[in-house]
């Protein structure tokens, strides 16, 4: 991670989220409710996450309340529909990844699988985003 807070990486924002999420997901699926405490990368990652969309300037009424409200909505979700833009590039992720699969009870993905192990790193130097891959799918191949 940078120095520099207003300069934060966001593949390592997603590693930092991922890397606690499979066993916060674990916790869930044996029955807690709420994991608490919860663990210091998962909550370094969701902090990081707020302060990017602060300075990202998403309203403050689409920002995320709490670590419980991500898993639920945004972790489910594609990352290209999160509520925040995300410079990703687009060899590590596509556009509908998400960190959570909400067709099996939330469980990890594999790449949040892979996020978690530190396994994801871009394969190219295109320097292309995941949202250059949305808008223009054919451009990068």
């Amino acid at each position: 991670m940078a120095n520099d807070p207003t300069k934060l990486d966001d593949l390592e924002m997603l590693s930092l989220l991922s890397r606690e999420l499979v066993p916060y997901m674990k916790r869930v699926a044996a029955g807690e409710k709420d994991p608490f405490p919860y663990p210091d990368a998962l909550l370094c990652g969701f902090n990081q996450l707020i302060l990017t969309c602060t300075l990202r300037d998403v309203p403050k009424a689409q920002r995320l309340a709490s670590i419980p409200k991500f898993v639920t909505t945004w972790a489910t979700l594609p990352l290209s529909e999160w509520g925040v833009k995300l410079d990703v590039p687009a060899d590590v992720c596509v556009a509908g990844d998400h960190l959570l699969d909400p067709d099996y009870d939330g469980k990890p993905t594999a790449l949040c699988r892979k996020l978690s192990r530190g396994e994801v790193m871009p394969r190219t130097a295109k320097g292309a985003t995941i949202a250059d891959r949305i808008a223009n799918p054919k451009a990068i191949a």
